[in-house]
């Protein structure tokens, strides 16, 4: 009783029931706007697969050797090291870099042998560079990305898997994002080579963060070093977890010594 003294108290000072026939629903709803469809521009694009063929590698050579390359050395002055030991390590394998700025992935590019770099596709975080088909096409023509989801259901897992089942070799960065030091290793690259069985090669960048910050441009000339270590090989039974140690362990000992320029 004292609930629907209470819920009577409610509608008179609401103005009471109204009285005569309740009033019919309009027909039509009336949509009110208050600002840009949270969801538009939401859907992700697609791996531009066609870059990958025979034109598309063509072109990609031409811009990477013309302009991107040529850029990178002027602004990094890279110091490379241990990538002539690649020739005699086995592909296709998981090339597992240190993330500090954009300007390290072409600069990994341009230090690998020419017989890993046309055969070398980078996983680019796909709610970054694929929200549109334009930054997609040219993420792909210039550095032969492919979208990696960075989500925990396995889909990037899964893509870069395909790759290497295909024989390439696949460039991610374990730490996930770019990253002021050498925390924050992820297992999902470990993950990766654990169910694949593919050999992972570790990569040492150092000096690009002052060259390219996160979230800005080339700001200043500086002087980089890119240091490619030895192959890690996952162990039988071995825990994703415990190679990503591994890996963690062997970049962070990758001290930059003097190589080609």
């Amino acid at each position: 009783m004292r609930l629907a003294a209470g819920g009577r108290r409610l509608e008179r000072l609401a103005g009471g029931r109204p009285r005569g026939r309740p009033p019919s629903p309009p027909r039509r709803w009336r949509t009110i706007r208050s600002g840009p469809d949270p969801w538009q521009g939401t859907a992700l694009v697609d791996d531009q697969a066609w870059l990958r063929s025979r034109p598309g590698s063509l072109a990609r050579s031409a811009l990477q050797q013309g302009l991107l390359f040529p850029t990178a050395r002027l602004f990094a002055r890279p110091r490379v090291a241990g990538a002539d030991d690649l020739a005699h390590a086995p592909q296709p394998a998981v090339i597992a870099p240190n993330h500090a700025s954009d300007i390290d992935t072409p600069l990994i590019l341009d230090a690998l042998p020419r017989a890993w770099r046309s055969r070398t596709v980078v996983g680019a975080a796909s709610d970054r560079f694929y929200r549109r088909r334009t930054y997609a096409a040219l993420a792909g023509l210039w550095i032969n990305t492919f979208p990696f989801d960075r989500g925990g259901d396995l889909r990037g897992l899964a893509a870069a898997a395909g790759f290497l089942r295909d024989g390439y070799n696949v460039l991610l960065y374990p730490q996930g994002t770019r990253s002021s030091g050498l925390e924050g290793f992820r297992t999902g690259v470990a993950r990766l080579c654990t169910a694949t069985g593919a050999p992972l090669v570790p990569v040492h960048v150092e000096g690009t963060a002052l060259i390219m910050p996160k979230d800005r441009g080339l700001t200043q000339r500086g002087r980089a070093s890119v240091t490619f270590g030895r192959p890690i090989y996952p162990r039988p039974g071995e825990e994703p977890e415990r190679l990503s140690e591994r890996t963690s362990e062997a970049i962070a000992a990758l001290e930059p010594r003097r190589g080609r320029t």
